[in-house]
């Protein structure tokens, strides 16, 4: 996320101890006596440790019950499908446990000696956690108020300190675009429809933008992917939602005004700014992560103002050449 992992949002400060764990060469009849005989964190997952406490194989708790009472662990444990290393983010845990379907994720040290594991209620937790930080970051919530229950006790500083700074950013922001309309203020006097389309073209653009950016943050953050690739696709995605919204808003203002040329400014200034949006919700997040910012704090408010301006000056400077 471009922040720096606190020690308390790493796998070794969720890892429990208390899960079953095994030797090679012990059989299923005798694990299963070990597993009813101690109040486990989790029995989803057995462990089975080489002598020097390595992990070499884990047993679903389905594949032990239904194995023969003889069969030792080597044979009917499969190869871990995720082992975490201790001081990766919490966050990950909760995305490999999705993205693998595991109920119980296991923990290795830096020397990969197993630690324990990362229980099912542990990841739920997790999940429940970043969710709520990611909806405070995506406000321009940061700090220590990125945190729910520190920003329910945080003292008056703290909370000013945690959200004015992007809202002063997109406050600065909307100044400018005030400026840029004002320069335009023949075409508005003379076309009063063009105030009705004002927050559409806005919204739209933001609206857009605010889609492109939230998946482009997931996807910097997890995946490896080719950037310039990403922003064609973006921008081809964007021309052709665009064209489909141009459209549709273009008929609709031309039967409210009873002008073609004002439904023509309208709808390729749609097709513009919706197309510019989808590349401007991937290159802000890139901007900001080059400047060490995270670029789940600033893109909110940042885009949505930025997308303001550009939305704007793109559709009154189309306005102005069409209707001049």
């Amino acid at each position: 996320m471009g922040q720096k992992t606190s020690l308390l949002e790493t796998a070794g400060s969720l890892i429990t101890k208390n899960v079953p764990t095994v030797s090679p060469s012990e059989i299923a009849k005798d694990i299963l006596i070990k597993l009813s005989k101690h109040e486990w964190d989790s029995i989803a997952m057995t462990y089975v440790l080489s002598d020097s406490y390595e992990l070499i194989g884990e047993i679903p708790i389905k594949k032990l019950v239904t194995a023969d009472n003889d069969r030792k662990a080597s044979e009917i444990m499969m190869n871990p499908v995720v082992v975490i290393h201790e001081h990766e983010d919490q966050e990950r845990i909760a995305v490999e446990a999705i993205a693998n379907d595991m109920k119980s994720m296991p923990v290795k040290s830096k020397e990969g000696k197993f630690l324990g594991a990362v229980t099912a209620e542990t990841i739920i937790d997790v999940l429940h956690s970043e969710h709520l930080e990611d909806f405070l970051r995506s406000s321009g919530i940061s700090g220590r108020g990125t945190k729910i229950l520190d920003l329910m006790s945080a003292n008056f500083f703290e909370l000013v300190k945690s959200r004015l700074p992007w809202l002063i950013v997109g406050l600065l922001i909307g100044l400018l675009a005030s400026v840029v309309v004002s320069f335009f203020e023949g075409p508005v006097k003379n076309n009063i429809a063009l105030v009705f389309f004002m927050p559409v073209v806005a919204f739209m653009s933001g609206a857009i933008g605010t889609q492109t950016e939230t998946v482009f943050i997931r996807s910097l953050t997890y995946l490896k992917i080719n950037v310039w690739q990403y922003i064609a696709k973006e921008l081809v995605l964007g021309m052709i939602i665009g064209m489909v919204i141009g459209l549709i808003t273009g008929v609709f203002s031309y039967f409210l005004s009873g002008s073609y040329t004002i439904a023509i400014v309208i709808a390729v200034s749609l097709f513009t700014s919706m197309s510019v949006a989808t590349v401007l919700g991937v290159l802000v997040p890139l901007l900001l992560r080059g400047l060490k910012l995270d670029p789940a704090v600033g893109s909110g408010p940042f885009i949505t103002s930025l997308q303001d301006l550009i939305s704007l000056t793109i559709y009154f400077s189309i306005a102005f050449w069409l209707l001049s």
